[in-house]
């Protein structure tokens, strides 16, 4: 089901799919950094929760506390969720080709802008992490949201019409 051109926003979609693609990001920023860089897979959820705490959560721990990984996971689904929405706005009228396709340049903005701006200025442990693997995870990120967002919107407008009416 494709909506119409003058669709409103559908939020509850938006913050959907940014909750499915950050949890398919996450996973693959963990994998690699577990198998590929032969570290822990815990240690994207330590830079990201010295986003506020400090680097004094940074890795090289092996392990993590629920303290860094709770806040690691607070921080990186907020940011998920508004990442969707703004997906919301770019792909609502889309099919799930071009919905793809847009979330991906989605995610393509945001790792220009988090690793290449953002991370030099106040987050410097990041800037290692700069590379094809984060693009890639990027770009998932994006063209999951789009084709989660289509396929929620259509999901909760088909149940809203099919909803009795309240008289």
């Amino acid at each position: 089901m494709k909506p119409s051109p003058s669709s409103p926003a559908e939020p509850v979609a938006g913050v959907l799919a940014g909750l499915v693609a950050g949890a398919a990001y996450l996973l693959a920023q963990m994998g690699f950094a577990a198998t590929v860089q032969g570290g822990v897979g815990w240690e994207p959820l330590h830079r990201i929760s010295a986003m506020l705490l400090g680097e004094g959560a940074l890795p090289p721990p092996a392990d993590i506390d629920l303290t860094i990984g709770g806040f690691g996971l607070l921080i990186h689904f907020a940011l998920a969720i508004n990442f969707g929405r703004v997906v919301d706005l770019l792909v609502r009228d889309r099919g799930l080709p071009a919905a793809c396709l847009r979330g991906a340049a989605v995610g393509l903005a945001l790792y220009a802008l988090n690793f290449w701006v953002i991370a030099p200025a106040l987050f410097p442990w990041f800037e290692n992490n700069r590379g094809l693997t984060t693009l890639a995870d990027h770009l998932l990120f994006g063209a999951v949201a789009g084709a989660a967002y289509v396929q929620l919107r259509a999901w909760l407008q088909m149940r809203r019409a099919a909803a009795p009416q309240n008289a």
